[in-house]
């Protein structure tokens, strides 16, 4: 719980410093965040608040995929998955390969990213977890290298 904690804690102080810094450093501070939360991701939380995300997140999933059995003959939330994944890589790329100021809620999704790239399937689903996780542990050493 203790990494989790620190992981997610510096990725919001990486936020919270956006507020007083100049533009050319909020372009790295997000991307910090960004990975820093998927770092916390990989790591998962412990305890309640754990159990809460699995469960929100496993409800969630388990109604979209129950709805689109109903109306497409087969679950589809992975499609969903795969696009929040593919959007937090897109956001988290440097501005010079994908311009894109990305959103508090899509950075702090990266809590999640971890387990939503474990669900999409094929080729897609083994690059987005291999992209989140390498960012993610790199944060994470970086970050136990600080403290």
């Amino acid at each position: 719980m203790t990494s989790w904690l620190l992981m997610t804690a510096f990725a919001a102080f990486s936020m919270l410093a956006m507020r007083w810094t100049p533009d050319k450093i909020d372009v790295v501070l997000v991307r910090v965040a960004g990975f820093s939360f998927v770092g916390a991701g990989l790591i998962g939380a412990s305890g309640w608040v754990g159990s809460f995300m699995n469960s929100t997140l496993g409800w969630l999933f388990r109604s979209i995929d129950d709805v689109t059995k109903g109306a497409f003959g087969t679950g589809a939330a992975w499609i969903l998955a795969a696009g929040m994944t593919a959007m937090w890589i897109g956001a988290m790329l440097p501005d010079k390969w994908f311009s894109f100021d990305p959103p508090d809620w899509l950075v702090i999704s990266g809590l999640i990213i971890p387990s939503l790239s474990a669900m999409v399937p094929g080729k897609a689903g083994n690059a987005f977890e291999t992209v989140t996780a390498a960012g993610g542990h790199a944060l994470n050493t970086w970050v136990a290298g600080l403290f």
